[in-house]
């Protein structure tokens, strides 16, 4: 795995750590018809979430499901995290610090 890969995989992480946003990217996933419910259920019984999480949105994204995929982590001054993601019909922030 590439270290830009383990980077933002640590976002994810740290994301869920502020903010407990696994459910509600999940729950945006499948409400945009991109993951089932027992892909979602799948996901949440994994020992490895943001891994998981990170492995399927950088599938949607290189399939061409995303439009965008972007996640921004910047630790100083003071600590902002971001994900965004954008299909075909609408567009989701995952933010903490913003």
């Amino acid at each position: 795995m590439s270290s830009r890969a383990s980077k933002e995989i640590e976002c994810l992480a740290r994301l869920d750590e502020l903010t407990a946003s696994y459910d509600g990217i999940l729950e945006f996933l499948h409400s945009e018809d991109l993951i089932s419910r027992e892909d979602a259920k799948a996901v949440r019984s994994s020992s490895e979430i943001p891994k998981v999480i990170y492995t399927m949105l950088t599938s949607l994204s290189k399939t061409n499901k995303l439009q965008l995929l972007e996640l921004e982590w910047v630790v100083l001054p003071v600590e902002r995290v971001k994900l965004t993601i954008i299909t075909d019909r609408m567009s989701k922030e995952f933010s903490y610090g913003y």
